[in-house]
């Protein structure tokens, strides 16, 4: 069994995809796949294959047409184009290669078998809502997973995807209407941008999947004011795990560390307060229970708080200090997700240096005074830098790498 063998299961005349510039029934999509496959030149020896492709329409055709094949398809980020990768073996059963984002400048390579998707298909389309009749607003590149397995999960129960490469939310609000949409996914700081645009209610979205970045119960509710009907469920997950937890939106609090419960299968552990994760559905090679090397605990109602990852620990003159407590608190301050802090060593001193997305909203000497009741004075940052947008990856993740160049 393979990916393109999945689409030729569905219903063969039904809309599986639109995109800005095309629109395939399940038929269409598999036969334009196979088209490609009979110009691919197999060999007896299996090789990975990066697709470099722009449009989200040619990296799923092309991710179809090697599926099933000797040629094992990877969807490639732009950081991993000037990469040079050493890939000596590939796994017996490895189905595809899939990429982490690159947030600090390099992609990491996994491999994954077919079941360790597909299997857990039917666990998260239950979790999520996804079924048949499913019509899901999706925007950016497939080299992020995230996208890659939320189109996949969508395609196993006969849905519909609708997608976009363009960051303009005012055209996503105007394809969630043209297309009758009723499932979004994106990550919170993509969602959040819609409660500021939109000026109509729209109680066609009936469930909300968002994760990578978190929220909390103010912005739920600012979600909800424009979609009044709907369901928001936020994940956290990995490239190398699946899923891991959820949470809904009626079990959100003011808490942004709560992401919530484990999915069916998945079992966690926490060892000085570093979390470890054991489930079936992982990429190849992995020893579980798997560490992601992110620092959490569980609450006395079995929920996970994610308090960052251990690399988010920096040394400022000696003082371990933690840089998600930090952006956590500047989202309170500054209502956005929008935010990043990075330590800078310069002159033989390190700094917290905090990057905001907009116009400079606060004196510096507010925000101290805003931060004092979360922040310790060793954990203020020293300098506050206002960009217009900042820097993004395909996960719609910020990127560390570009903004160190700015330093």
């Amino acid at each position: 069994m393979n990916y393109l063998d999945l689409i030729l299961q569905q219903q063969q005349d039904k809309i599986a995809i639109i995109t800005d510039d095309n629109q395939y029934t399940y038929g269409e999509l598999a036969q334009k796949a196979k088209n490609i496959r009979q110009t691919i030149v197999l060999t007896a020896k299996r090789r990975p294959i990066f697709i470099h492709e722009d449009k989200i329409i040619d990296q799923l055709i092309s991710f179809l047409a090697y599926s099933g094949t000797n040629h094992i398809p990877i969807i490639a980020t732009d950081a991993s184009k000037n990469q040079e990768f050493i890939i000596k073996d590939i796994p017996e059963n490895a189905c595809m290669g899939v990429m982490t984002s690159g947030s600090t400048g390099k992609s990491k390579l996994f491999w994954r078998n077919y079941n360790s998707w597909a299997d857990f298909f039917p666990i998260q389309n239950k979790i999520f809502n996804i079924n048949k009749d499913t019509v899901i607003f999706c925007q950016g590149s497939l080299a992020f997973t995230g996208n890659l397995n939320i189109y996949l999960g969508v395609f196993a129960c006969s849905g519909t995807v609708i997608a976009t490469e363009k960051f303009r939310p005012k055209n996503w609000l105007d394809l969630m209407t043209k297309y009758k949409v009723n499932t979004i996914y994106l990550i919170p700081t993509k969602l959040l941008l819609l409660p500021k645009i939109a000026t109509l209610p729209n109680t066609q979205i009936k469930q909300i999947i968002s994760g990578s970045q978190s929220m909390n119960k103010q912005d739920a509710i600012k979600l909800k004011q424009i979609y009044p009907k709907t369901t928001i469920t936020l994940y956290y997950g990995a490239s190398e795990l699946n899923y891991i937890t959820y949470i809904n939106d009626i079990d959100m609090t003011e808490d942004r560390t709560s992401v919530g419960k484990p999915f069916t299968d998945v079992k966690i552990t926490i060892k000085n307060e570093e979390i470890f994760v054991n489930t079936p559905y992982h990429v190849e090679g992995i020893s579980l229970p798997f560490s992601l090397k992110d620092k959490g605990y569980i609450d006395t109602n079995g929920s996970l708080h994610f308090l960052g990852r251990k690399d988010d620990i920096c040394n400022i003159n000696g003082l371990k200090i933690s840089t998600s407590k930090i952006e956590n608190a500047l989202i309170k301050v500054f209502q956005t997700n929008e935010l990043i802090v990075i330590p800078s060593h310069k002159n033989d001193s390190d700094t917290l240096k905090a990057f905001i997305a907009g116009e400079k909203q606060f004196t510096k000497q507010e925000i101290l005074k805003s931060l004092k009741p979360y922040l310790t004075d060793f954990e203020m940052p020293k300098q506050f830098i206002y960009l217009k947008t900042l820097p993004k990856n395909e996960s719609g993740k910020i990127d560390k790498l570009k903004l160190q160049s700015l330093m």
